[in-house]
């Protein structure tokens, strides 16, 4: 397999929320989004070729269905300054449920953060 693009994608309960946190919080680049009558949506880039896909309700509904459950993302940056970096801009912000970065037996150093709907976010490097 030689994937093109890989995606994680989700049905966020507060779709503006979402959003708002994937591309101002974490930094992520808006791409594109649509707002039609059957569904409402917002494509972001991690970076390369993976992409945070957001759907939401469609206009003037509620999204009732489950939260995403049992799942995390993990974001590799390149080196342990960029996470210690990542996390010193998120904590001057005043992000809450974020945790200091720390390393780990299995070989990283990682930050986390929990986005609107209880997803785990690891920023992470592999320790040299």
């Amino acid at each position: 397999m030689n994937a093109l693009e890989f995606r994680f994608a989700f049905y966020a309960r507060d779709f503006d929320k979402s959003v708002s946190f994937y591309r101002d919080t974490l930094g992520l680049k808006y791409i594109r989004g649509w707002d039609r009558e059957d569904d409402k949506g917002a494509l972001l880039s991690v970076g390369g070729n993976a992409v945070v896909e957001i759907f939401g309700a469609p206009r003037g509904k509620t999204y009732d269905g489950p939260s995403p459950a049992a799942l995390n993302l993990a974001i590799r940056l390149e080196d342990a300054s960029a996470v210690d970096t990542f996390y010193e801009q998120l904590a001057a912000q005043g992000t809450e449920n974020i945790r200091a970065p720390k390393n780990y037996p299995w070989g990283h150093r990682s930050t986390r953060i929990f986005d609107p709907d209880g997803i785990p976010i690891y920023i992470y490097c592999e320790l040299e």
